[in-house]
C-alpha cells in the first residue's frame, strides 16, 4: 500500500488551470506536458515508497542520491492497522492522481505504465476490506522466515551501509512488537491461525536462535568485514562486536519474543479448516488469487483450467506409456542430471538457451547455501533480486549441498537462474523501465515465467527425451494438483477427508496426501501464482503461436514477454494483440530466422 503525498496533487491541479488557461496552445506542446508530468508522477511515486524502510531502499538502490534520495532515520517500516489504514488513503490520492492523465497523450511505454498502476492500485484498495485477514507470519514465506535471509544479503556499498545496518538491527524489536500487537488483534477478531501453523513458526524460531553466540547472522557478518576493503583490524573488531550485540540484544530477544507471544495466543484461533469457513474468507481468497496470480479470471475460470490442463496431462502420460511400456522403469531408475554443480549447472544454461531465448545480459552470479539453521523451512532455492542500479551482481541461495539435493538441482538452478529469476530480472533491468516498475510485486509473472523456463529446462538437461516429456508434464500435473487443492481447500470449503482423497489420487500415499493438505492449511495461495502464471503464459504463447502459424518463432515470444516485464497477465494480453499485428514485429521474426 502506498503512502500520502501532497506535493503531486498540487502540481496536477495547477495542470488543470494551465490547460484551461492555455487552450489555443498547440497539441504538441499539451502532449509533452502531459508526458513530462506523467513521468514526474511515477518518479515522485517511486521515490516515496522506496523509502518507506531503510530495508526496501537498500535492496532496491545501490545509490539513492542519484535519484534525489537522502537517507533518513533508519526504519523497518510500521505493521499496524492504523497505519495501513493511512495508507489506504494515500492509496485512494494516487489513484485519483493517475486518473487525470489524459491516456490518450501519454507515450506507449506510459500507456503500459498507466495500464498497470491503476490496476494495482484499484486492488490494494480492494485489499483494504480485509485488513485483519492479512498475515505476515508464515511458515515458508513468513516475516521471520524471510528476515535472517535478507539481513544477511543487506548490501554495504559503503560504511555508512554498515552502520545503518547495525542500526536496522535494533529496529527488529519494534517491528516484531508491531507484529505481536496485530496478531493480537486478529486473535480478538476471531482471525488467528491454527495452533498447527503457530507451533511451526514457533518451531522455526527456536530452530534460529538455538546458538546465539554461534547465530549464522554473526557468522556471515563477520566474513562480510573481513572482506570489506580499507577497514583497520580495529574497526573490524568493532564492527564484529557492535553485530554481535545487536543479534544478541535485539534481534534473538525480538524472536524470543514472538515464540512467547504465539504461544499465549494458541488455543484462541476458532478454524482448523480453510479460509472459506471464516465470515469473508472466501472473497478474500479471491481477492488474493487475483493479486497473487496477476490474472482477471473468474475461480470458475481457474478451476476449469487447472482441471481441463491436468485431465489432458494424464492422457499425454497414457500416450507415452502405450508407445514406450518402459517408460516408467526409465522414471523410477532416474537418480540424477548429467550435470549437479550449481555453478557449472549455470554456465550450461547459459550457452543452452541462446537458441530460445534472447541473449543473457553478462553479470556475476554468487551460490550460496542455506545455513543449517534455517533449512528446514526455507524453499529448496532462493533468488536475491538485485538493486535497480546494481544488477550486475546476484546471488542465488540452495537449500542443502548434499549430494542427493544437488542431483536433481538442474531444473531448480533453472528456476532461479537461467533462463529463470536472475536472467529475467536482468534483463528487465537492463531496458531501464521507469523505476516505478521494479517496485510493484507481480508475484504471478514473476514465479509463472519461472516456472516455465523450469520445465523448458529439461530439454537442455541431457537426459533422454522421452524421460523429459515424462518428466516435464508429471511436474506439471502435480503442481496444478496442488493449486486444485488449494483452492478446493479455502474457496470452495474442501474437509480435510475430501482434499485429502483428492491428493492422494496423484501421490497415493494417505500420509504424504495429509502432509501436503497441512502444508496448503499453512499459507493460502502459495502456489497459485507458480500455477497459474505458468498457465497464463502457456496460453499466451499458444495464442501467438496460433495467430503467427508457420511464421511463429519461440525465441520472439519469449522476447515479447520479457520486454514487457512484470505485469497483470490481462495488460500483456491487450499488448499481445497489438504485437501480433504489428508489421514491425513481423520483420524483426523475419530478421532472427
Amino acid at each position: 500500500m502506498f503512502k500520502k503525498r501532497f506535493k503531486l496533487f498540487v502540481l496536477l491541479s495547477l495542470f488543470s488551470i494551465m490547460v484551461i488557461i492555455n487552450v489555443s496552445c498547440d497539441r504538441p506542446s499539451i502532449q509533452e506536458s502531459q508526458q513530462s508530468l506523467f513521468d514526474e508522477f511515477i518518479n515522485e511515486l517511486f521515490v516515496e515508497q522506496v523509502q518507506s524502510d531503510t530495508l526496501s531502499l537498500n535492496y532496491t538502490l545501490a545509490r539513492p542520491e542519484d535519484y534525489g534520495i537522502q537517507h533518513a532515520e533508519t526504519t523497518l517500516g510500521e505493521y499496524s492497522i492504523e497505519h495501513m489504514k493511512e495508507e489506504l488513503v494515500a492509496t485512494e490520492q494516487y489513484l485519483h492522481d493517475l486518473r487525470k492523465f489524459n491516456y490518450k497523450e501519454l507515450t506507449a511505454d506510459q500507456q503500459l505504465t498507466y495500464n498497470i498502476l491503476d490496476r494495482y492500485l484499484e486492488l490494494e484498495l480492494q485489499l483494504g476490506n480485509y485488513l485483519y485477514y492479512l498475515e505476515s507470519l508464515g511458515p515458508t514465506t513468513g516475516l521471520q522466515a524471510q528476515l535472517p535471509i535478507l539481513l544477511a544479503e543487506y548490501n554495504f556499498y559503503d560504511r555508512d551501509d554498515i552502520d545503518r545496518y547495525l542500526e536496522l538491527l535494533a529496529c527488529v524489536k519494534n517491528y516484531f512488537e508491531d507484529v505481536a500487537e496485530f496478531e493480537r488483534e486478529k486473535s480478538k477478531q476471531g482471525l488467528f491461525m491454527t495452533d498447527a501453523v503457530a507451533d511451526s513458526i514457533i518451531e522455526q524460531c527456536m530452530a534460529f536462535i538455538e546458538s546465539p553466540e554461534q547465530n549464522f547472522l554473526i557468522e556471515y557478518f563477520n566474513e562480510k568485514i573481513e572482506s570489506f576493503p580499507g577497514l583497520t583490524k580495529k574497526e573490524k573488531d568493532s564492527y564484529k562486536e557492535k553485530n554481535r550485540r545487536g543479534i544478541l540484544e535485539y534481534v534473538i530477544p525480538s524472536y524470543q519474543m514472538l515464540i512467547q507471544v504465539l504461544e499465549e495466543l494458541k488455543g484462541t484461533g476458532v478454524n482448523d479448516s480453510g479460509l472459506y469457513y471464516y465470515p469473508e474468507g472466501q472473497s478474500y481468497y479471491e481477492l488474493i488469487a487475483k493479486i497473487k496470480t496477476g490474472s482477471d479470471r473468474s475461480m470458475k475460470d481457474i478451476i476449469e483450467i487447472i482441471d481441463t490442463t491436468i485431465g489432458d496431462g494424464i492422457i499425454e502420460i497414457t500416450k507415452q506409456t502405450l508407445s514406450d511400456p518402459m517408460i516408467f522403469e526409465k522414471l523410477e531408475s532416474f537418480t540424477s542430471f548429467p550435470l549437479t554443480d550449481p555453478e557449472v549447472i549455470l554456465e550450461d544454461l547459459k550457452t543452452n538457451i541462446l537458441e530460445d531465448f534472447p541473449p543473457p545480459v553478462d553479470v556475476n552470479c554468487n551460490i550460496k547455501y542455506v545455513h543449517e539453521s534455517l533449512s528446514d523451512y526455507l524453499s529448496p532455492a532462493l533468488y536475491i533480486i538485485p538493486a535497480i542500479d546494481n544488477y550486475m551482481d546476484n546471488n542465488i541461495y540452495i537449500n542443502g549441498n548434499d549430494q542427493e539435493t544437488l542431483a536433481t538441482i538442474y531444473t531448480t538452478v533453472a528456476h532461479e537462474g537461467y533462463p529463470g529469476h536472475l536472467y529475467q530480472n536482468v534483463y528487465f533491468r537492463s531496458k531501464n523501465p521507469a523505476p516505478i516498475r521494479n517496485l510493484l510485486s507481480f508475484t504471478g509473472y514473476d514465479e509463472g515465467w519461472a516456472t516455465y523456463v523450469e520445465y523448458y529446462s529439461y530439454g537442455y538437461s541431457g537426459i533422454d527425451n522421452v524421460l523429459v516429456n515424462l518428466l516435464e508434464v508429471n511436474s506439471e500435473i502435480i503442481l496444478l494438483m496442488y493449486a486444485r487443492a488449494d483452492i478446493g481447500i479455502h474457496y470452495e470449503g474442501w474437509n480435510k477427508s475430501k482434499a485429502v482423497s483428492y491428493i492422494k489420487q496423484f501421490v497415493g500415499d494417505e500420509a504424504v496426501a495429509t502432509e501436503i493438505y497441512e502444508v496448503l492449511l499453512e499459507e493460502p495461495a502459495i502456489y497459485l501464482p507458480y500455477a497459474i502464471g505458468y498457465l497464463e503464459i502457456k496460453e499466451l504463447r499458444n495464442k501467438a503461436q496460433d495467430a503467427k502459424g508457420d511464421e511463429f518463432n519461440i525465441k520472439d515470444f519469449h522476447k515479447f514477454m520479457l520486454d514487457i516485464g512484470p505485469a497483470q497477465f490481462s495488460v500483456i494480453d491487450d499488448h499481445m494483440e497489438v504485437w501480433l499485428n504489428s508489421e514491425e514485429n513481423i520483420l524483426q521474426g523475419d530478421i532472427s530466422n
